[in-house]
């Protein structure tokens, strides 16, 4: 017992006197619904543990628990990115401790931040622009088929921007993009599909001048939305005067 209390007095020492340097943010300071929340801390790298972290959360106060290490000699600065989520409007608080022989809480100096999730502007126009409510990034494959597959991201502002990666005629690997879209209704998506080139990861130097982005046909997703099936979604894409159509699902891991 004795020795854990030491410890635990050498941590508190410790972070006491890396209090000065440390600060917390949140990024992006003003957050919009649904952007990607983090907190990011900037502190001592000897002193916080950036793999023993871990975060709660209870009616909109997120708390950041960070264990400490007892460091007798200050170590250099280190930025530390905590995700806390994609959140809807409204208020929230980030609470940070720091955790201190393996069970007592610190609460940080500068660690409490009150935040508020503002509401995306709204186009004024009529009939109002079709939107997704789900977010539909990830791999998107079709697991009887493989070594090809549908990279999608979706933007917090619902832009859909997509990877396809499948085998060209000949057998060799190609990609082409899926861009310029938009949402025909809450699940189906529609836009362009485009195929680029330019110089080989062999060159030194990547000469921006080689670099071609041609249209090259449509692409359209339908996610599925009937019982049993939400994970699924039906992809049309037209190559030239070539037509696929696939059913693909979500890669869940």
């Amino acid at each position: 017992m004795k020795f854990k209390a030491l410890a635990a007095g050498l941590a508190i020492l410790a972070g006491s006197a890396a209090v000065s340097a440390q600060t917390f943010a949140l990024v992006p300071a003003q957050p919009q619904t649904f952007d990607p929340l983090v907190l990011r801390m900037t502190v001592d790298s000897c002193v916080y543990d950036q793999d023993r972290i871990s975060v709660s959360a209870s009616q909109g106060v997120f708390r950041v628990f960070i264990a400490v290490n007892p460091c007798l000699v200050p170590g250099p600065l280190k930025v530390i990115d905590v995700r806390l989520g994609a959140l809807p409007a409204g208020p929230g608080r980030v609470e940070v401790f720091q955790i201190v022989g393996g069970d007592l809480l610190v609460r940080l100096e500068g660690g409490n931040i009150d935040f508020n999730v503002t509401g995306r502007p709204v186009i004024a126009v009529f009939p109002p622009p079709k939107k997704p409510n789900n977010d539909w990034s990830g791999n998107w494959v079709t697991q009887t088929e493989l070594g090809w597959g549908l990279s999608i991201q979706q933007s917090p502002t619902d832009v859909l921007f997509a990877q396809l990666f499948v085998y060209a005629v000949n057998g060799a690997p190609v990609w082409f993009t899926f861009q310029e879209g938009q949402w025909k209704s809450a699940t189906r998506w529609e836009g362009k599909l485009f195929a680029s080139s330019g110089p080989g990861f062999t060159e030194p130097v990547f000469d921006p001048r080689q670099v071609a982005i041609q249209p090259l046909g449509t692409a359209t997703i339908e996610f599925e939305q009937t019982p049993g099936n939400e994970a699924f979604a039906t992809l049309n894409y037209v190559v030239g005067n070539v037509p696929v159509t696939k059913r693909i699902r979500k890669l869940l891991f």
